[in-house]
């Protein structure tokens, strides 16, 4: 029996949820995460290149899901929308197949840990990493970037 003949044919594959981290990993099917939760990066001047940033989220898929497999690329992109990883944007093609156990009209999901090394940031402002699940942008992760005050010295 296929997702049509369930009724279900309009349910599609989704991020339940996505958060910025210093570092994440999956490992054993489980999100690890360091320094997690954040939306705003203070640096100390412009332009600049953060470190490390990582992203990690789960993606669902309805049961039944036969259309694998299931391509998904991560953008980065400033807040007029024009991409800064461009031709670097990594994509991952996911085989999607639904576990056995699990029941129709259940869902099932993968973690997924995407991390991002030495990023440049040419000015303060909005930013947003754009998830995309077979071309289709799916999820935005908002963040802002902005200089760090500096202290005025002691007089």
């Amino acid at each position: 029996m296929d997702l049509s003949e369930m009724g279900l044919s309009g349910l599609k594959p989704s991020v339940e949820f996505a958060f910025l981290a210093d570092a994440v990993q999956v490992v054993g099917g489980k999100l690890f995460a360091l320094g997690g939760g954040w939306d705003q990066l203070l640096v100390s001047r412009f332009p600049t290149r953060h470190s490390s940033m990582g992203i990690g989220m789960r993606i669902t898929f309805p049961w039944g899901w036969d259309k694998s497999p299931v391509s998904m690329g991560v953008d980065l992109q400033d807040e007029d929308g024009r991409s800064i990883l461009g031709k670097r944007m990594p994509h991952r093609k996911l085989p999607v197949k639904s576990p056995p156990g699990f029941s129709p009209g259940s869902v099932f999901g993968y973690p997924m840990a995407f991390t991002f090394n030495s990023l440049p940031f040419e000015a303060a402002g909005d930013y947003s990493f754009v998830i995309y699940l077979d071309e289709e942008p799916v999820h935005r992760l908002r963040f802002t970037v902005r200089e760090r005050k500096r202290r005025s010295p002691r007089q």
